[in-house]
């Protein structure tokens, strides 16, 4: 964690209270408890809760000055950020189309040389270990979701143009290495162990660093790293069990037990390794950090693809078969569980202390970052908020996503990956968290 605060805006001024204070008022019956001050009693000094109001604590993380006010009036802000908003949409506009051509024209070319009636079955029962995945994927992504169209945009890249590039490089790669580096290995085994770990975990890498180059505000560390990994991954994984599917004639009960029942993590669990060392290389204080760590995920990743595809072909009888799933693709599964694990509790530290910093200006109040850095208190916030009818229920939720972001857009100012944009995105978001706060507690009557 870099040492120090991030540069502060100009000297400090109040905020007004319409813009993120709480008008004093009494404490209103009915509310989740942990949001009364004290739970209930009298605030301390500089503390605050929904409809109480004390005096602010000594000022650590300053509000902004006038100029940078997150006032309606201000408009500097959210005009600077729409060019790059327009830049955004075409980048996933332009991944989206390419993507999603690739996908139907793989398709369509597997039906053509496989039948219509084998692919259909074979998409069918690819669908079901796509589910098993992007169901894990969504509740890992629940703590702070990432942008849907951004997520659809790594789908098609992985199922796509991944898989179209993979499929004309991996056999001539593969006999390639092969011929050099085991001469006496059959040929038909060189593309399977040489050339589709290094081919594949390549080009699936490679859409993961293009959303870390390009968005490089919505890649706020390893647990987004792993989330566009895993939907890439699976992504490719689909379109490669419906191949693998739909080719396998008598024999599809069989693979597809062994590829959508006992392995549908295979492909996220190579990935990974390059969606985490480049999460790290975002809050890493060099820019260029990822020239390194990169590499290093990626060669992770493709010794893991590599054993899994040698055991695999030379795998001897059902203990071999068991040895396979038990020590190359289970074991690894439960390790990057454990990992994730403890990356998410590192995740909800760091934005309780991010947060935390816009507690003594009055910006935030203690107990907002303890609903904030949990789950259930979020889900308690919403309840809470819906009393208030649909528009309450809506600020609130958009009220828990601009404050998570805000704690992001607070750590990129330490890392200064993004500059300039990560105040201004910290001043948006302020006013985002003034409005909508306002919003709930008007429906609320508090």
């Amino acid at each position: 964690m870099p040492q120090g605060p991030p540069q502060q805006a100009p000297q400090p001024q109040q905020p007004p209270q319409h813009q993120g204070q709480h008008p004093q008022q009494p404490v209103q019956q009915g509310l989740p408890r942990q949001y009364h001050a004290n739970y209930g009693g009298a605030p301390n000094p500089g503390q605050s809760a929904y409809g109480v109001q004390a005096a602010p604590a000594p000022v650590s993380v300053s509000p902004p000055s006038a100029q940078y006010a997150p006032a309606a009036q201000q408009p500097w802000g959210r005009q600077a950020q729409q060019p790059r908003r327009k830049r955004r949409v075409v980048f996933e506009i332009i991944l989206l189309s390419l993507g999603t051509l690739g996908v139907l024209s793989i398709v369509a070319l597997m039906a053509l040389g496989m039948g219509v009636g084998s692919i259909v079955v074979a998409t069918f029962l690819s669908l079901i270990p796509l589910a098993i995945v992007g169901f894990a994927v969504l509740w890992v992504d629940r703590w702070e979701p990432e942008p849907r169209l951004l997520m659809a945009a790594a789908f098609v890249w992985g199922g796509g143009i991944s898989v179209w590039l993979a499929s004309l490089m991996n056999a001539p790669f593969g006999l390639f290495l092969g011929g050099i580096f085991a001469p006496s290995m059959a040929p038909e085994l060189m593309p399977a162990i040489f050339g589709a770990p290094i081919i594949e975990e390549a080009w699936k890498g490679l859409g993961v660093l293009l959303i870390f180059l390009i968005r490089r505000r919505h890649f706020n560390g390893p647990v987004d790293g792993i989330v566009y990994a895993a939907v890439v991954a699976a992504a490719f994984a689909f379109v490669e069990n419906i191949q693998y599917l739909g080719g396998a004639g008598d024999g599809v009960a069989f693979t597809f037990v062994l590829r959508g029942l006992a392995s549908p993590f295979g492909h996220l669990i190579y990935t990974a390794c390059i969606g985490v060392a480049l999460g790290v290389a975002s809050r890493h204080k060099s820019k260029l950090a990822w020239l390194w760590l990169m590499p290093l995920g990626y060669i992770g990743a493709v010794a893991l693809h590599m054993a899994w595809n040698g055991f695999a072909s030379f795998a001897d009888g059902l203990g071999g078969l068991v040895a396979l799933f038990v020590f190359v693709n289970w074991l690894p599964l439960v390790v990057w569980a454990i990992i994730l694990v403890w990356l998410r509790k590192n995740e909800v530290k760091l934005v309780g202390e991010r947060l935390s910093e816009y507690v003594p200006s009055g910006w935030l109040v203690p107990q907002e970052v303890t609903m904030l850095t949990s789950m259930q208190g979020r889900r308690q916030a919403k309840t809470w908020a819906a009393r208030g009818g649909p528009a309450a229920a809506t600020a609130m939720k958009k009220f828990q996503k601009a404050a998570v972001a805000l704690a992001y857009a607070r750590q990129d100012l330490y890392t200064g990956h993004t500059g300039i944009r990560a105040r201004q995105d910290e001043l948006a978001l302020l006013e985002q968290i003034g409005q909508t706060r306002a919003q709930f507690k008007s429906a609320l009557g508090v």
